[in-house]
């Protein structure tokens, strides 16, 4: 059985779904994120953080800041598979191998 409800509990939180809408877009650093949703920079760092941990997104250092961008894999998925639920799978048995990964 695919674990899905550890994708399903990442992905069921409203600020991570807006910060993926908002990074399919441009890659951002927090600051850029925290000023289009109107939200503490620490929520979303802890929302990232979240998201960085089941690898639906990275990020990579631009001097003192992080810029946050959808990772390549997630993007690819989407456009190869279509269905939701075999992306879901895919990247379940990629990345959500280690339980205490991929949880809300």
């Amino acid at each position: 059985m695919v674990p899905y409800d550890r994708c399903f509990r990442t992905l069921a939180n409203p600020l991570r779904i807006r910060i993926i809408e908002l990074l399919k877009k441009r890659p951002m650093a927090v600051s850029e994120l925290s000023k289009q949703l109107k939200a503490e920079r620490s929520k979303v760092s802890h929302a990232l953080k979240k998201l960085r941990e089941c690898n639906f997104v990275e990020s990579r250092r631009e001097g003192k800041r992080n810029i946050y961008s959808l990772t390549k894999s997630v993007l690819n998925d989407v456009r190869v598979k279509g269905n939701i639920f075999d992306v879901i799978k895919t990247h379940v048995e990629k990345y959500c191998k280690n339980k205490r990964r991929c949880q809300a």
